[in-house]
């Protein structure tokens, strides 16, 4: 078992640390051993499922008036259930492992009453030790079971710094994700101990240029890996993938495009594409402005592009053999009896939500679903009986449809 503890982390670690703040030179990532993958997008190959997967199982999750959300924010696993954050109603709901939902979370109804959801600064929560799920406000700290019952009152907090997401480290060192100390900046990275900063990455503007306009391919920052204390992560307008331990920082991998798919070298230096890189952009669709959920799983690297270009979006999700230097598109795998006649990837915002040491999770809508049954179901494709029912009761305004993978780690 990972021994690492990963929690996404809403409330300040001030809560846990007394963090000193200073404000020292940034620290250089490490290049020695950078791994270059060069990737045509156009180019790469389909296949079966079986090509990548072992194992693939639907779960729909139950569609009752109290359980219906828009889509998954964010994904959490036990041993007994899902816990999904859905950032549209601002509700954290928990489904068991067949998809029975069991209750949610409304904490627009929690921290106040009759609050308009898009007026509620909470993004995600966090989840400890599978036992306890925490999420926080600016000024308070709410517990809950894994079955939804509140723990205690809120508790009080006072921050001294923001950060979105935190990881712990064997030897007590952690990093956080967005450390934010004033309103001018921010750090991408920043690396601490005993509540000591010890290092800090890619600081970034905030305030008036950040409201700017941006693009991300989106994720989580912290991307795990199946190397214990090894993660993943990424940049805007980058195209490496980072590799963040106990140490610091390295680029673990270069992703080389096809010039028409590249951004300018100096598109993240040059005055010229401040405050108008929308436009930028809108202008050069097929640039790929960054990739993400750039999870290393064995012989295998999975990433996602970013790009407007209608035919990166609709064939944008890889999977890449990094023992025999081979590029797979997930979007152009075929539907076969280990997916059971379905696919596995949908509209191109909609890629894997977690991967937990063991499985991949994914999902997709009832829409596409339904769409899809639609199209195939002349056919007489054979479903497991989850499906059967799925398709024979439900219909396209259910809520999304679970996907859980076990991608192969040897090729």
């Amino acid at each position: 078992m990972n021994q690492n503890v990963f929690v996404i982390l809403l409330i300040a670690c001030g809560l846990l640390f007394k963090i000193q703040i200073s404000y020292a030179q940034e620290s250089t990532v490490d290049t020695s051993k950078v791994r270059v993958l060069r990737i045509d997008p156009a180019t790469a190959n389909g296949g079966s499922m079986s090509q990548v997967f072992e194992e693939i199982d639907f779960i729909p999750l139950q569609s009752t008036k109290e359980s219906m959300f828009g889509d998954i924010k964010q994904l959490e696993t036990t041993e007994n259930f899902y816990i999904i954050f859905d950032d549209d109603t601002k509700c954290i709901l928990i489904f068991d492992k067949n998809g029975i939902f069991k209750n949610k979370i409304n904490i627009g109804k929690i921290i106040g009453g009759k609050i308009d959801p898009q007026d509620i600064d909470v993004h995600s929560f966090k989840l400890v030790d599978s036992k306890l799920i925490e999420f926080s406000t600016s000024n308070k700290a709410y517990k809950f079971d894994t079955e939804g019952k509140q723990i205690g009152e809120p508790i009080d907090i006072k921050r001294e710094h923001i950060s979105n997401e935190t990881y712990f480290f064997k030897d007590s060192t952690y990093i956080e994700s967005y450390f934010k100390v004033n309103s001018n900046f921010l750090y991408q990275y920043v690396y601490l101990k005993q509540g000591k900063i010890k290092s800090k990455y890619f600081k970034l503007e905030t305030g008036k240029n950040s409201s700017e306009g941006d693009f991300a391919v989106g994720g989580p920052s912290f991307i795990q890996t199946t190397e214990n204390g090894k993660l993943y992560g990424v940049r805007n307008y980058d195209y490496n993938i980072y590799q963040l331990d106990n140490n610091g920082i390295s680029i673990a991998f270069r992703l080389i495009f096809p010039s028409k798919n590249t951004l300018p070298k100096d598109f993240n230096t040059n005055k010229i594409y401040k405050g108008k890189r929308l436009q930028y952009f809108f202008k050069n669709a097929e640039n790929i402005f960054g990739i993400g959920y750039t999870y290393g799983i064995g012989d295998y690297l999975y990433f996602k592009c970013g790009s407007l270009s209608s035919n990166i979006r609709k064939n944008g999700s890889f999977v890449y053999d990094l023992k025999n230097d081979y590029l797979i598109s997930l979007n152009r795998l075929d539907p076969d009896s280990l997916s059971h006649n379905l696919p596995i990837i949908g509209t191109w915002d909609n890629d894997f939500k977690k991967f937990d040491g063991n499985y991949l999770y994914a999902s997709l809508s009832s829409l596409e679903l339904f769409s899809f049954y639609e199209q195939v179901k002349k056919k007489n494709p054979q479903y497991p009986i989850a499906m059967q029912n799925y398709f024979k009761k439900g219909s396209k305004k259910d809520n999304p449809v679970l996907i859980r993978l076990k991608p192969k780690r040897v090729s």
